[in-house]
């Protein structure tokens, strides 16, 4: 197994140190962790020998670097995490209502971030989810900045769009700059009809993974679509798995987290410019109330 050193700045430590944990966990028996206020370059990295170099950008963001070949990549942050890929080893979400509120959290003002494809894996990542993060600061905004969607098990993905361009699901992948917003409301799970309007509403389907056409579909246990505009897409597999920066969501979280973010959505607005306003929020900005003076959300 390749050494790995994994640079990060002194803010996202524990970043770095969940990532070596996981890769020691994974097999990778050698790998170092060091502070950016020491070392932080592709010398460095190749003076003491290792084969890969890891830069953690941000807290979804990483740069491998393979020493031999001078090969870079980007990847979201959960991207690069191993995971068991035995069917029946991740925290499922099944339930019908969890999905359609899922669903619906993640399209009501969200977008489309980035996409990884493994062995047998395929994440999807979106951002300004409308789920409470309880994790973050109180000073903070509360909206979920990312959350991952992940299946396993005969994963299958193709991408859809009316663009004149071969290559932008590359670019996509490759640049977390650009940003998909999901058409409001328009993202099911397990709608085949839904399924089958949006493959037709597209000029050019590009299979990223496993995709055979009506074949696929029917054998599916598990199916998400989306519309984005000018771009969209089909993926499933056998198993769904939600996850984000505190680590992996369970079924049972995801309504309260819900009905938590629609509270805080109220409290928003009642203190929306008052001295005790909450910080600002986009995903809170563009849902806008019909009575301002008494906000009244739905979950």
């Amino acid at each position: 197994m390749k050494k790995t050193v994994i640079f990060y700045k002194p803010e996202y430590a524990d970043l770095a140190t969940k990532l070596r944990d996981n890769y020691r966990a994974h097999g990778h028996e050698e790998v170092d962790i060091i502070s950016e206020e020491e070392h932080d370059d592709i010398d460095y990295a190749e003076k003491l020998q290792y084969a890969e170099a890891v830069f953690i950008e941000d807290g979804d963001t990483v740069t491998i670097h393979d020493i031999g070949s001078g090969y870079t990549n980007r990847l979201p942050f959960l991207g690069v995490f191993y995971n068991d890929s035995k069917t029946g080893s991740h925290e499922g979400i099944t339930g019908r209502d969890t999905l359609n509120i899922l669903a619906d959290a993640i399209s009501d003002v969200g977008s489309w971030w980035c996409w990884y494809a493994g062995d047998d894996m395929l994440q999807l990542e979106f951002r300004d989810v409308q789920l409470y993060d309880d994790t973050k600061d109180e000073k903070e905004t509360h909206t979920t900045d990312v959350l991952a969607v992940r299946f396993y098990g005969h994963v299958f993905a193709v991408f859809l769009d009316d663009l004149n361009d071969e290559n932008w699901h590359e670019r996509f992948r490759d640049d977390d700059s650009i940003l998909y917003p999901v058409d409001t409301y328009d993202m099911t799970f397990d709608d085949r009809k839904e399924v089958e309007s949006l493959l037709n509403d597209y000029r050019n389907q590009v299979p990223i993974k496993d995709f055979k056409g009506p074949e696929t579909l029917l054998t599916a246990k598990h199916i998400l679509c989306a519309r984005c505009d000018e771009v969209g897409f089909v993926v499933g597999g056998d198993e769904i798995e939600i996850a984000g920066k505190k680590g992996k969501y369970t079924e049972e979280e995801i309504e309260p987290l819900s009905r938590k973010w629609w509270e805080y959505w109220k409290d928003y607005w009642r203190l929306r410019g008052t001295r005790d306003a909450l910080p600002k929020d986009y995903a809170c900005e563009v849902t806008i109330p019909v009575d301002k003076e008494n906000p009244q959300g739905n979950w």
